[in-house]
């Protein structure tokens, strides 16, 4: 049986990008999970809740609360408490944001135009449409194995560890 090495490959891109990336964002001191922050709000009109932000990053309460802690620290972000519902906390992007977030942007840019040279539009839609489906399907609980640390090969029922 062919051994398929599909997660590897991801493995290996997801680490070249973020080598990539956290040495263009060291320069204004910010991590990736902070600069996506920074484009999550900057979508957003500059603000959003600490909730929202939550669902956005897909981690817990006290993460964000550790991230946009440290982000108020260094002159990105501002906090305040929602005037209508003051069970939230309004998290909102300071100038200085909004100016690195302009050469993030292009940062971007200039990423994506390196990582699909020599891909058509057509291949480029394909991609992104793959990489939809198979994050959907390892978002499914209903596809999820039983067991995280095993999965069954279908050859002669033998069981290979991750």
């Amino acid at each position: 049986m062919e051994v398929r090495k599909t997660g590897y490959l991801l493995k290996l891109v997801v680490e070249r990008l973020r080598v990539d990336v956290d040495a263009g964002l060291k320069q204004h001191n910010l991590t990736w999970v902070q600069s996506r922050l920074i484009g999550f709000l900057a979508y957003r009109g500059g603000q959003a809740t600490q909730k929202e932000l939550e669902r956005f990053l897909e981690v817990s309460h006290p993460t964000v609360v550790g991230i946009v802690s440290r982000m108020e620290q260094n002159g990105f972000v501002e906090c305040r408490t929602d005037r209508l519902d003051r069970r939230n906390k309004l998290v909102s992007l300071t100038r200085n944001a909004s100016e690195v977030s302009a050469c993030l942007e292009k940062a971007m840019q200039e990423q994506d135009r390196r990582m699909f040279a020599g891909f058509t539009e057509g291949e480029r839609d394909q991609m992104d449409a793959f990489l939809s489906r198979i994050y959907h399907n390892l978002s499914s609980p209903a596809l999820r194995p039983q067991s995280p640390t095993t999965m069954n090969t279908g050859d002669n029922n033998d069981q290979n560890t991750i």
